[in-house]
């Protein structure tokens, strides 16, 4: 690869989509998923307006949301942000066209497949607005933003072995990517609280209710995946019985993840395949996910500690990445088979 171009657009490619999805989840977390009620501008401008008489004017006539200049400021810098991510794909899609032929084994039905993940998240995103904030698609749009910042992690990793020299393909071990899934599906979990407001409805830990009063917890309408199109869902419309259902199946999923992650690192540490200190590192960003998870039910769930849970998320699935493919397996197809070597 001609100076390593496409590794260094999948690398500001890659940390210009986690930034993305920290900003998507600071916007959720700050209620300004509304902050503008059209897409791609803001009330019929690509700047959000500050002068005072508009936003009085703007407010009479949306009296549906709450219009605020830094709401709609963080609507659009979350948008500017997606903005640019998808030009870098669209260049990086570009690139890999012209180095298809020249470089063995060069990702490029990836770098298409991660064009196209991004055209489907724009529509993500503007669904989610003029959804007005639809559970579902608000949830949906999370793990776009994922797989897409993923899928750029491992475009990354592909290219950057291509830069060594390398162009063997690599195999992920069966547990570990059992792992990646289950903290995925926990994240996405958390999404759907998020999204429900789902966060308050726990003031115990044990239970949804102080003192030990009873709680009718009520899965069916928490967990109803197609909710009524129409109504504005910022702050929520459940009911605190499937809101409480949402979060106790969340804090459920938490004890799962934690058992298992536990479990498996202790094997691969055992096995001689992790290095101890990178478990380590895993175990003291669970520790801490699980003090903030903590924090956020004793404090009623504020807008930075929420912020920290949220980020705390997204970093424990990029690591998780990391030890995926610091524990792969390595191997090369030949024309009778596959030969696979550690």
């Amino acid at each position: 690869m001609a100076n390593n171009l496409a590794l260094k657009l999948a690398t500001l490619a890659f940390f210009l989509a986690v930034e993305v999805v920290l900003m998507g989840g600071f916007t959720r977390i700050t209620d300004s998923g509304l902050g503008c009620p059209d897409w791609p501008g803001c009330f019929g401008s690509m700047v959000m307006t500050t002068d005072t008489e508009t936003i009085t004017y703007l407010q009479e006539r949306y009296p549906e949301i709450h219009v605020a200049a830094h709401k709609g400021w963080i609507e659009m810098i979350h948008r500017y942000i997606a903005g640019g991510l998808g030009l870098l794909i669209l260049a990086l899609a570009f690139v890999g066209y012209r180095e298809k032929e020249k470089t063995a084994n060069y990702p490029y039905l990836l770098s298409l497949v991660l064009l196209g993940l991004v055209i489907v998240q724009g529509a993500f995103g503007a669904f989610t607005v003029t959804l007005k904030l639809l559970p579902n698609i608000v949830t949906l749009h999370l793990m776009g933003g994922l797989i897409i910042v993923s899928t750029l992690m491992y475009l990354r990793h592909r290219l950057k072995r291509l830069a060594l020299g390398d162009s063997s393909l690599i195999r992920m071990r069966t547990p570990v990517m059992i792992g990646v899934v289950l903290l995925f599906a926990q994240i996405i979990l958390g999404g759907w609280v998020s999204t429900n407001y789902a966060g308050w409805a726990c003031p115990g830990i044990l239970s949804c209710a102080p003192g030990g009063a009873e709680v009718n917890y009520d899965f069916q309408s928490g967990f109803h995946l197609f909710p009524e199109v129409g109504p504005n869902y910022e702050g929520g419309q459940l009911e605190h019985g499937a809101r409480a259902a949402i979060q106790m199946v969340h804090r459920a999923g938490a004890l799962v993840v934690t058992i298992y992650w536990l479990a498996l690192l202790w094997n691969l540490v055992k096995q001689g395949v992790l290095a101890n200190r990178k478990a380590m590192h895993f175990v003291g960003l669970l520790a801490a996910q699980i003090g903030f998870g903590y924090a956020n039910v004793v404090y009623a769930v504020p807008d930075s500690l929420a912020f920290i849970h949220h980020a705390l998320g997204v970093l424990m699935l990029l690591y998780a990445w990391s030890i995926a493919y610091a524990t792969a397996v390595e191997y090369e197809e030949v024309s009778y088979g596959s030969v696979k070597h550690a």
